[in-house]
């Protein structure tokens, strides 16, 4: 069967170069690029500006200047940025390259993929299933699904019955979340973008991208109705691992991370929607009184697994995944500082929590400290040190160990 598979949005979380700081819309336009900023920012961010291509078509939205961004106790790093591609430029065959080169150009560092969506674009399922006939088949409870139970339908109710076009599953916080939905419908009432008609044009899913008409082999034409499932992953996906099949056995993993590597290539996106789509798109016939586990498979898409290896979520449940080493240092010397009213506990661990956020910006940077003041953080952290404070004792020996190799090294 034919199918059309792309991302379909990708946003990043990166640190400005503070060599370059700030990265705002002037400095852009002074470097020759056309920049338009609103006059708003977002709810987390002040400023918020669309980076234009030399066809004068948007390339980049950039959200910068965190609202939030506390030195003392660092909600974000003073130089965080938001940068997404535009719409368009995800059904590019060099999306990511396109970006990694935008912030490879400014220096940007890459912290994570803050957002990425990975759709499959098909007129029919990969055995012949209608997607319309297997939506009412599935709320008629003749399929269960596997994985994310909580659903979300849209549709019309109509005298002679009611048609469901859009189902999709998961909660707000979930890191990854399903749809499957009617997309020739949502480009004739919501939205046309006529760079997806193209893309259904030159996947094969229609002949003609004005008229989305589709010529059969007979030389006769149709108008196809394109559906499309499609996979959210949220910022919380940080970790992966590789699965050798798709029989059950455990066999061996290699954790890798989710990277734009992930993605950056056809045969990368189609094995990283493979993988999604045997875990989060799996149904079985629904059997009364049977195990879920137990029923038959419902086959919609079928991949060559014995080709093409499976990527499977490693962190993918409700549980909170452990915190990078400056998350944990900053959380725990919050917790410190709230628990000892002393002012000179106070101004120790506001000390630490700057130098922790400018480490974060500059990495190996010359930060200055104030000498007097850092001797006397030194002999109280000593002092403290002798309390039954697990976190504290901990986040201390971590401060040593992210300081080392810089020229203050012996400060503690």
């Amino acid at each position: 069967m034919i199918r059309c598979i792309n991302i379909d949005w990708l946003e990043v979380h990166v640190l400005e170069d503070m060599n370059l700081f700030p990265l705002d819309a002037y400095f852009f336009q002074r470097d020759g690029w056309h920049v338009e900023q609103r006059d708003y920012g977002t709810r987390v961010y002040e400023q918020m500006f669309t980076v234009f291509d030399s066809h004068d078509e948007p390339f980049l939205e950039v959200r910068r200047a965190p609202k939030s961004s506390d030195e003392k106790f660092g909600v974000l790093a003073m130089n965080s940025a938001h940068i997404r591609l535009v719409n368009r430029y995800c059904y590019y065959p060099n999306a990511v390259a396109l970006l990694r080169d935008f912030l490879a150009r400014y220096n940007y560092e890459f912290k994570r993929i803050f957002r990425i969506d990975l759709c499959c674009d098909f007129e029919r399922f990969d055995l012949g299933d209608d997607p319309a006939k297997f939506v009412q088949r599935y709320l008629a409870h003749k399929f269960s699904k596997i994985n994310q139970c909580n659903r979300t339908t849209h549709g019309t109710d109509r005298w002679d019955g009611c048609e469901d076009n859009y189902i999709s599953w998961g909660q707000p916080k979930s890191v990854v979340s399903t749809k499957l939905y009617n997309k020739t419908k949502e480009l004739a009432e919501v939205h046309d973008k006529p760079y997806i008609r193209t893309a259904w044009m030159q996947a094969g899913l229609i002949t003609n991208p004005i008229t989305m008409v589709k010529v059969r082999a007979d030389g006769t034409q149709y108008t196809p109705t394109i559906w499309r499932v499609e996979f959210s992953i949220k910022s919380g996906a940080q970790g992966w691992a590789i699965l050798e099949d798709c029989t059950g056995a455990k066999n061996k993993k290699k954790p890798i991370a989710n990277t734009l590597q992930c993605y950056d290539t056809p045969q990368k996106l189609l094995q990283m929607f493979a993988s999604l789509a045997h875990h989060y798109f799996h149904f079985k016939y629904y059997e009364p009184g049977q195990r879920k586990d137990r029923c038959r498979d419902k086959v919609l898409f079928h991949f060559d697994f014995q080709r093409d290896e499976l990527v499977k979520l490693a962190r993918v449940s409700q549980s909170k995944p452990q915190p990078k080493d400056e998350e944990r240092l900053r959380k725990a010397l919050q917790r410190y500082a709230q628990s000892h009213y002393e002012p000179k506990v106070q101004q120790a661990c506001a000390v630490l929590l700057e130098n922790l956020e400018h480490y974060a910006i500059t990495r190996l940077a010359e930060v200055r400290w104030d000498v007097e003041q850092v001797e006397e953080l030194r002999e109280l952290l000593a002092r403290r040190m002798r309390l039954p404070d697990e976190d504290f004792a901990v986040a201390l020996d971590e401060v040593r160990r992210l300081l080392q190799g810089r020229k203050d090294e012996t400060l503690f």
